[in-house]
């Protein structure tokens, strides 16, 4: 059997209001003499009293004029609640301390503390005890959500990203090109010389940029959320690039066309092929929409700007 973590709050509450103090304190409290009831809860102070500290708490939210004098007794009360919290893991104390700094009630407002107490009941939520041990309660499972969109480089104007992520871990797959496939017969060199030596001919090479770019790229990779709204994504794959020109053959013997081939100009910035690397940043905008920005470095040499809209599902 599992018992969770909770103290019997409500009876010791009840047990307490039965002082004579909280009894006089609530006949005040009918008559709204808040002065005559904070006389009353504060004697119940010295004892940490649950309900003389509620009731304390109530005056100070109901009444802005009795908070000057009610600073002290406050700060007691906020002693109290402190201690109960940390000694007796008090999941009501730990609520009415968020309150109490998130109002500025016997203290300066602070978020920090607001976050902290917040965090320790979340902790508290998912402990148990089972056979007079503590244990971690198992978390609910979160389904993971899909995601699919468009992806485009400064390489690549057409790509498609799809991928998954659970609470905190993901995954992605993204593959891009500019739908550019044109075959080529020849490699040339930048000195307009064709590899593999065609007899009696040469290539007229005078053009400065290629009549045709093939590019592709595919990669995939993890993907973490680092923010309730925000992933970032890190991957590797593969990417190949070839810069194509339409070049004529001239007979070197006859002085002669022979006609055009096409030939791919064998330089590494131009030309190459080998590992992509991928580093994003996905921005969720609700609850379908979604935006990324990053980067990707090309066979260790070339870098590309890329961006990419899509939606969850």
């Amino acid at each position: 059997m599992i018992i969770f973590v909770l103290l019997p709050v409500t009876f010791y509450v009840t047990a307490q209001r039965q002082t004579e103090y909280n009894r006089q304190g609530d006949e005040a409290m009918e008559r709204l003499d808040y002065s005559a009831a904070k006389v009353w809860y504060e004697e119940g102070i010295s004892n940490c009293d649950p309900y003389s500290i509620n009731q304390l708490t109530s005056i100070w939210l109901a009444d802005e004029s009795m908070r000057i004098s009610m600073r002290n007794v406050m700060r007691r009360c906020l002693d109290c609640l402190t201690n109960r919290a940390t000694e007796f893991k008090d999941s009501i104390s730990m609520n009415k301390l968020i309150l109490y700094y998130t109002e500025g009630i016997g203290t300066y407002k602070n978020e920090a503390k607001v976050n902290f107490w917040e965090s320790q009941i979340a902790l508290l939520q998912n402990t148990s005890i089972v056979n007079g041990r503590t244990s971690k309660t198992p978390r609910e499972k979160v389904k993971m959500k899909f995601f699919a969109g468009y992806s485009a480089s400064y390489y690549a104007p057409y790509g498609l990203t799809v991928g998954g992520v659970g609470r905190t871990v993901g995954w992605y797959l993204r593959f891009r090109t500019n739908l550019s496939f044109q075959d080529f017969s020849e490699t040339c060199n930048s000195d307009g010389s064709i590899e593999g030596g065609l007899p009696g001919s040469l290539p007229n090479w005078t053009k400065q940029d290629p009549d045709k770019i093939n590019f592709l790229m595919a990669t995939g990779g993890l993907m973490v959320k680092v923010a309730p709204s925000f992933f970032i994504s890190a991957g590797a794959g593969y990417c190949k690039r070839e810069a194509i020109y339409k070049v004529e053959k001239i007979s070197i013997d006859e002085g002669r066309s022979e006609g055009f081939i096409w030939a791919k100009y064998n330089d590494k910035k131009s030309s190459f092929d080998g590992v992509a690397l991928d580093l994003d940043g996905t921005f969720r905008m609700g609850k379908v929409l979604y935006g990324s920005l990053g980067c990707s470095l090309l066979n260790f040499e070339n870098i590309s700007a890329n961006a990419g809209i899509g939606v969850f599902f």
